[in-house]
Formats: structure tokens, sequence, C-alpha cells
């Protein structure tokens, strides 16, 4: 076994990825949290696509090189993601549900909702000649299917990704984003049919720079709490930075090409004490969770909040805010330890029987 295959955590990197969700709360809430905003929150997706293909080809990289192993790698992937997918989407129905009950005249309608749920099982977050899809009820599962293609494209082609193939792969995405970025203006787009197209490139340059920065330093650790909670600190900076129009494009351009990679690179270099590196552990740990059903969990609080109180828009207004990260965190701790935990060892066992020792 490699000295790579053998290291089985990256503390900080789970670190940055429960920065990254929490950061996304803000953005997707913002009711609750009163005068505080992140606009560069949304950059979290590339980092988020930067991770998955570190740990993508950390934990199996090795096992589709060999070959014989792509159809249980779609298997695993889909079993880590479905379970708490389909609580995303049931809260989503919920919280349609309960606007179109309070409001029968609404945009919601029985329709609407079936044809959510429709799509949203498949995972199609999109579908054209529809008025709602998926990302209806659920607007962040939007990035998932992408995640799953680059996915499923690395582990068919593994053995053709050499390392020049990556760097080619990078830079052509990388083109990509650039030309988004001066197209529309901003970065934060993909999740529209007009501009899927900038998803793939996001999605491309992130992933793909993800697996070119395992394959180049993923053998390189150095314990240094300092550094290590650096990293989460440049992070939270670097999405919650404002900044004047004229500076914008540049800064989304060099955070997703420069700034991402670097704090990546960092992050699997430098891991943190035994204290930070277990609680780095657990809010990495609860931050897909917390991702998936953040947005339509915290519409229904909003609503229900607006029946009874007038939520401040001041500085105090935020206490809402930290009460509602306070419960997505025991929730999703709840999540992970009595439902999302237990039913993928159920699975891994129904599709992955044991088999006999030779």
């Amino acid at each position: 076994m490699s000295s790579q295959a053998a290291r089985r955590s990256f503390q900080t990197l789970d670190g940055l990825r429960g920065v990254g969700a929490f950061l996304v709360v803000m953005r997707h809430v913002p009711a609750l949290f009163g005068p505080f905003r992140v606009p560069e929150s949304f950059l979290a997706v590339d980092l988020f696509y930067l991770v998955s293909g570190f740990v993508v080809a950390h934990a199996y990289g090795e096992r589709l090189a060999r070959g014989g192993f792509f159809g249980d790698f779609v298997k695993t992937r889909i079993i880590r993601l479905y379970p708490l997918y389909l609580i995303g989407l049931l809260v989503g129905v919920i919280t349609a549900v309960a606007t179109m009950l309070a409001d029968p005249h609404g945009f919601w309608t029985p329709m609407k909702v079936v044809e959510c749920v429709a799509t949203g099982l498949l995972m199609i977050p999109r579908f054209p000649g529809l008025e709602t899809n998926g990302t209806t009820l659920n607007g962040p599962i939007w990035t998932l299917l992408y995640e799953l293609i680059a996915n499923f494209i690395y582990a068919a082609t593994i053995r053709l990704l050499k390392t020049w193939v990556l760097v080619a792969i990078v830079i052509v995405c990388g083109v990509g984003i650039v030309f988004a970025e001066f197209h529309y203006g901003t970065l934060d787009v993909g999740y529209n049919l007009t501009d899927q197209w900038a998803a793939l490139t996001r999605v491309g340059f992130s992933f793909f720079a993800g697996v070119l920065i395992y394959r180049l330093v993923g053998n390189h650790e150095h314990k240094s709490v300092w550094a290590a909670w650096a990293c989460v600190a440049v992070l939270g900076v670097a999405l919650a930075i404002h900044l004047p129009d004229t500076l914008i494009p540049a800064y989304e351009i060099g955070m997703v090409l420069v700034g991402m990679p670097a704090l990546a690179i960092a992050a699997a270099r430098f891991e943190p004490d035994p204290l930070s590196g277990r609680l780095f552990s657990f809010v990495g740990l609860i931050s897909y969770g917390v991702y998936i059903v953040h947005q339509p969990l915290g519409n229904l609080v909003v609503m229900l909040l607006h029946r009874v109180v007038r939520i401040p828009t001041d500085l105090s207004g935020a206490l809402y805010g930290l009460v509602f990260m306070i419960f997505l965190v025991l929730l999703n701790w709840g999540l992970d330890r009595f439902y999302d935990a237990p039913v993928r060892r159920w699975l891994r066992a129904k599709f992955f029987p044991a088999r006999p020792a030779a």
C-alpha cells in the first residue's frame, strides 16, 4: 500500500467543508442573520468540488486504476449521497405543503409538488419544459448532479488521466470559468437551463484540480494547529468579504483558479492538534447534511416565525441565525447517528454482500 493510500483523514479539509457549509446557510436564509451578508459564499460550491476530487482520488483512485471497480464505485457514491438527499427533498416537500396550506392561491399547487418530487427523486435539478423542478423544492441540490458526473467521468477514464491530461482539463475548464465570469458578470451560475455549461466548467476545473492536488501533495503532512486554523479563517474571510463591483470579477476568478487550490494544498498539508482535529472532523461529517437540508428548513422556520414575531433586521436579528445554526448542528448529528450511517450500512450490506474467503 502506498503512503498516500495509507493516510486515512484530512481534518483541515474537513474543517474547510464545514465552514463553507455554514456560510452557505447564511447566504440562503438571510432573514435569520440580521445585517450579516456573505456575498461570495457561493464560491463554497467550487471548494466542495475541489475537496470532492481530492477525497475521491484518495479513497478510490488506486482501486479504480486496478480496474473492475467502476460499478461498485457508482453504487458507493450513490449510497453516500442519496439517503441525506432524500431527507433534503422531504423537508422541501414539507415546506412546500406548509406554504400551500398557508396561501392556497399562491405559487404552490399539488401538481407542482408532484413535478418537483418526480424530477427530484432522479436528482434532476432542471428539466426543459417544466416550470418547477427538484431545485424548486431545495435549491442547493443542483450541485450534486454535476458532482456525480465528474465522479463517474473520473472513474471511467482514470487510466487515461495522466498528470498532463489533468493539467489540460484544468486549463480548458479554467478558460471556461473566465469566460463565464465576464459573460454573466458573476460565477454564481450553473443552476439555470441557460447556464448549465458554466456548471460543467466549475465542476470540471475544481474536481480535477482536486485530483491533481492529491497526486502532487496528498502524502505531505505536517502538524501545525496554527496553520490549520489559519486555513479555516482565511476561507471564512474570503467567502464573506465585501468588495467594490469593479473588483468582483477579478476576485472571483482569482479565488476559483488560484485561491481555492492554494488553500486546499495548505489544508492538505497542515493538520491540527487532536482536539481541533476532532472539531474539524465533526463539522466535516455534518457539512453535507447541513448543506442539503438548510434552505427548505430555513424557509419553513422563517415562514413560521413571521406568523408570530417580527424578525429584527439589526444586529439582534442574528441571534435567530445563531439558534438556527445550533439546531442544524444538533439535527445533522442526530441524522448521521440514527439515520444516515445506519441506512448506508444497510445499503452497503445489501449491495456489497460479503464474499467468501478464498
